[in-house]
C-alpha cells in the first residue's frame, strides 16, 4: 500500500509542478495577449463590434502587456534563476504532504 501511495504522491507532485511551470510562462508571454488584440482588431473591420467595445478590448490588452513587460523587467533586475542563469523567480513544488493514515468511510 505505501509504494501506492507514494506513486500517487508522486503523479500528484509531477502535475502540480507542471501547472506551475505553466503558470509562470504564461506570466511572461504576451503572445496571448497579441492574438487577442489581432482579433479584436478583425472584429472591428469586419464590423462584427463597435470602435468604443474596440477601444475597450485594446485597453484591457495594452494594460496587461505594460504588466508583462514590467515582470519581466523585475525578473531581469532580480536574483538568478536556478539552472539557466536568467534573473527572476522559478516557481517550482518542493514537498507534497499528505495523511494516509486515516480510514475514513463514505456515508451516503
Amino acid at each position: 500500500m505505501l509504494i501506492v501511495d507514494s506513486l500517487i504522491v508522486s503523479g500528484v507532485k509531477f502535475v502540480l509542478t507542471r501547472l506551475a511551470e505553466a503558470v509562470e510562462a504564461e506570466m511572461y508571454d504576451e503572445s496571448a495577449l497579441r492574438e487577442e488584440l489581432l482579433a479584436a482588431q478583425m472584429k472591428l473591420e469586419l464590423g462584427e463590434i463597435a470602435e468604443a467595445e474596440f477601444e475597450a478590448i485594446e485597453e484591457q490588452v495594452l494594460a496587461g502587456m505594460r504588466e508583462v513587460r514590467a515582470r519581466q523587467k523585475a525578473a531581469t533586475v532580480g536574483e538568478p534563476r536556478e539552472g539557466n542563469g536568467e534573473g527572476g523567480r522559478r516557481f517550482a513544488i518542493e514537498s507534497v504532504e499528505a495523511n494516509l493514515d486515516r480510514n475514513e468511510e463514505v456515508g451516503d
